[in-house]
């Protein structure tokens, strides 16, 4: 998984994830604030702590899944109910990632760096 942090021409902080986590980019981006990184990544203390089992949280545009392994972000917009025809199939590759657990909490502690210190 790779990313970069930069800010855009007005000053925000964006985050740019490979492909296959892009919804990761856009989540940073738009939802986890340094305050927000702190939480989740004292929820992930607790999850490897083993006392707390799971940890879901809805945001304006996608869901977190946290569990004692893996980390899972899927946009809303992979909850629709359309039925296809035959052969046809969504690419929802942008709305949808998965990561270890280990992995998201060293995303978390470069964004609170990276937007601490710009």
């Amino acid at each position: 998984m790779e990313f970069e942090f930069f800010r855009d021409l007005n000053g925000h902080h964006r985050a740019r994830f490979s492909m296959g986590h892009e919804v990761m980019g856009q989540w940073l981006t738009d939802d986890v604030s340094l305050a927000e990184a702190a939480d989740l990544l004292a929820v992930m203390e607790q999850l490897e702590a083993g006392t707390l089992p799971e940890f879901k949280k809805s945001y304006a545009e996608c869901s977190l899944l946290l569990t004692k392994e893996e980390a899972e972000i899927s946009a809303h917009a992979l909850l629709f109910d359309t039925e296809l025809e035959d052969g046809m199939a969504y690419y929802d590759d942008e709305h949808y990632a998965g990561c270890g657990l280990d992995d998201l909490a060293r995303v978390l502690s470069q964004w609170q760096d990276f937007c601490s210190n710009q």
